[in-house]
């Protein structure tokens, strides 16, 4: 074999035989994930593969346990915290994009060996490569995961994806985020071949050498994609109108991702370039990483979620008194509104539509309820609030009563984040109760207290303590940035 090529997270060595292995191994990582580096890194080991007159092609293969798990969470959660314009967060997120389509376009067969467990951005590289093997063992996940983290596959994923198996079924595994095994992968056409671990790196070989092609099937002349696209065709239409629907029934127009997926899937598949498709997604998932639902998502349900590990006794019994005054204050600004005239039904609704899991009237006793049901009999109160205000405000009654339990030392914020989302279905999207505050500021939550005070509300105003972190400029959580 040639001399070794060292990058900071892949090594490239060309043996006898002119096959070049091309390893991953992040360093200092027990997984490989994607790194700045690492998104470097493809693009040069692509440019050196298309210039190296020795290498007939390559095999791209992990030096870990598994393949690639995505990546780098904390990196992408301080992305929100940078503050950067949309020309500056498009840029950043172009580089891995770019890296990949170089190594789709180096002129050389790749071919890529799985060997355990490719999610996100992994999976994307190997969509990149013009041939795929992976490891017959029903352990290993494949993936593009990306919707649970209120992002969408910012490498390519919505792009190679349906030209690879087609709108339909490549819509249905990006919105749900399913994990799928190298069967069902090689049954749907995702890999090429699935074969014992021992035979794995001879199988990606043996195809570089024997069969290798060095051009995708999307950059091909007269390349369509399988099942149709564009609006015009009656069946990509009519599937592109069930999910909008499905996507609004179950997502309630909360989340930005799940419909930024589907613009990306039926708007890229409509151009003929790949260069231009992978633009399309490339802007929907920049402007994904500057919105706050992705880094209160992340930030919440796997960091935070990570390091808080199995709650204690006397944690769970903090949870329970922060969930009874949090559920509390929400039924009591329920019933305040019902009380003053505003119909049940639009209170109920407006729970649903802020992704809540019941309505606050659902929730208290017959006589309660029947009370407030014959106050909302009365004429509407000539300022009555709209869907939106009366989402904020049984919203901020349950927030500023975790806040109220923050300030009396009974819980921490990552804790009450954890135990609002995953105990009582506060919505995710709002990163939990102090999230929620935290991502528009104490200054604007204490004006909106006092605001929603001024018009009757039951939750009350924020207390000297808060005021007075607010005026000192102080937040929920650090930056990540």
């Amino acid at each position: 074999m040639a001399d070794q090529t060292e990058f900071d997270t892949m090594s490239y060595r060309v043996a006898d035989n002119g096959v070049a292995f091309i390893t991953i191994d992040v360093k200092d990582r027990s997984v490989n994930v994607l790194t700045p580096e690492m998104h470097r890194d493809v693009g040069k080991v692509a440019e050196k593969l298309a210039r190296d007159e020795s290498a007939k092609g390559a095999v791209i293969h992990s030096g870990k346990s598994s393949f690639m798990a995505g990546g780098d969470l904390n990196r992408i959660v301080g992305y929100y915290d940078m503050n950067r314009s949309p020309e500056e967060a498009y840029t950043q997120s172009r580089t891995y994009t770019e890296s990949l389509r170089k190594l789709e376009t180096c002129g050389k067969p790749v071919a890529v060996a799985i060997n355990g467990t490719a999610l996100g951005g992994g999976l994307e590289l190997a969509l990149a490569c013009h041939y795929r093997v992976v490891t017959d063992d029903d352990q290993i996940l494949l993936g593009l995961p990306e919707v649970t983290l209120g992002l969408l596959p910012g490498g390519g994923g919505t792009q190679r994806l349906p030209r690879l198996i087609g709108l339909k079924q490549a819509a249905e595994l990006i919105l749900s985020g399913r994990r799928i095994s190298p069967a069902e992968a090689l049954e749907l056409g995702i890999v090429d071949q699935v074969v014992p671990g021992d035979d794995l790196l001879a199988a990606a070989e043996k195809w570089v050498l024997e069969e290798g092609s060095p051009e995708q099937p999307w950059d091909k002349r007269g390349f369509k994609v399988p099942g149709g696209s564009g609006l015009n065709d009656m069946t990509v239409g009519r599937l592109f109108q069930k999910l909008t629907v499905q996507v609004g029934v179950e997502y309630r127009h909360n989340y930005p991702a799940p419909i930024a997926i589907l613009r990306c899937l039926f708007n890229g598949t409509t151009v003929s370039s790949m260069d231009a498709a992978l633009r399309i997604e490339t802007r929907e998932f920049s402007a994904l990483t500057r919105d706050p639902v992705a880094r209160n998502m992340i930030r919440t349900m796997f960091i935070n979620k990570g390091k808080a590990g199995r709650p204690d006794e006397a944690q769970q019994a903090r949870n329970d008194k922060l969930k009874d005054s949090c559920q509390a204050a929400y039924i009591s600004e329920g019933l305040s509104m019902a009380r003053k005239g505003i119909k049940p039904t639009l209170i109920e609704n407006a729970a649903f539509a802020a992704g809540l899991p019941k309505g606050p009237l659902a929730m208290v006793g017959e006589k309660a309820l029947a009370d407030a049901q014959v106050a909302s009999h009365e004429d509407a109160p000539a300022n009555a609030p709209d869907v939106e205000e009366i989402k904020q405000r049984l919203l901020l009654a349950q927030a500023l009563a975790a806040a109220e339990c923050w300030e009396q030392g009974l819980i921490e914020p990552v804790d009450a984040d954890l135990a609002s989302v995953l105990g009582w279905g506060f919505p995710s999207y709002t990163g939990g109760v102090m999230s929620y505050i935290d991502t528009m500021g104490l200054r604007t939550f204490n004006a909106l207290c006092d605001r929603f005070a001024e018009r009757g509300g039951a939750s009350g105003r924020p207390s000297d303590w808060l005021r007075k972190r607010a005026a000192e400029g102080e937040r929920i959580y650090p930056s990540m940035a």
